[in-house]
């Protein structure tokens, strides 16, 4: 893309417009470019949009409450969930949904100066927030306004993707876990997680009390979902049961497993009795 600076603020472009081969053009405003695509989104995408833009001034507030309903320490909870991540200083991250910033904050103590960090939300005022938090950072940070299900970076720039807290509302579920995982390098891990009291408290009058509260405490975790090439898949539940957490390290295509190697004494292999029976 070609970057056309309309204001200045030293070397950073304050204002100004992104303009792509294919004439698509994309503002900066406030220095944060808007690659939001497509124009419309989704319902289900623009209604927590809206919802997450009216109430970004008191949203640290409620997750203040979340957690001391659970009796949990939310710096706790947080570094252990960024430890999955395995970071080494020097290494390139992505946050998507990176709201206030909190969790973006975790991430970029452990990175070093020579780091990068990307933080992405689709609401301009969890990320006006989140720049206020992050204005001291040791690394570089860059922030950007996207949809996850459209993110807009090389394949494998990452050495890891982290998002929480707003995987059961994306409008795109399969194609925005993909995204994450395409945009990691080979070897590299993808942290998600959301709420989804764990099954054998969904019944129970704790997990019915929790989900007549919200809704979204309702959702299962989206294995469904994840592609292919996830590798050493682990499942977890947090906070009180109640939330799910899902990491993997990125494989380089789908398992290795050798699919015609003779099956001793049959003489056939997994894969033309595969195609035998497609063909029956």
């Amino acid at each position: 893309m070609e970057l056309e600076a309309r204001e200045r603020d030293g070397s950073e472009v304050v204002a100004g417009t992104l303009r792509c081969q294919c004439g698509a053009t994309y503002p900066v405003e406030d220095g944060t470019p808007d690659l939001i695509y497509p124009e419309q989104l989704l319902p289900s995408d623009e209604e927590f949009r809206q919802k997450y833009e009216r109430g970004a001034e008191q949203y640290d507030v409620g997750l203040g409450w979340l957690f001391g309903s659970f009796y949990e320490d939310e710096e706790t909870v947080r570094q252990a969930m960024i430890d999955l991540l395995e970071l080494r200083p020097g290494q390139k991250v992505l946050e998507v949904g990176c709201g206030t910033g909190k969790d973006s904050s975790c991430i970029t103590a452990r990175l070093g100066s020579e780091g990068e960090f990307y933080a992405q939300d689709l609401s301009a005022g969890m990320v006006r927030l989140a720049k206020k938090r992050l204005a001291g950072a040791a690394v570089p940070v860059e922030f950007l306004l996207s949809n996850a299900a459209y993110l807009p970076f090389a394949d494998g720039y990452f050495d890891a993707v982290f998002h929480f807290g707003g995987l059961n509302t994306f409008g795109e579920l399969s194609a925005s876990l993909s995204e994450m995982t395409r945009v990691v390098r080979a070897g590299g891990k993808v942290v998600v997680g959301d709420e989804g009291v764990a099954p054998w408290l969904r019944e129970k009058t704790f997990g019915q009390i929790l989900i007549n509260a919200n809704p979204l405490y309702r959702h299962t975790p989206p294995l469904e979902h994840l592609p292919e090439n996830a590798r050493d898949v682990k499942l977890r539940w947090i906070l009180g049961n109640a939330f799910y957490l899902i990491d993997y390290r990125v494989g380089d295509g789908p398992p290795p497993v050798d699919l015609d190697l003779p099956i001793p004494g049959k003489g056939d292999s997994l894969r033309s009795r595969f195609e035998r029976r497609a063909g029956d």
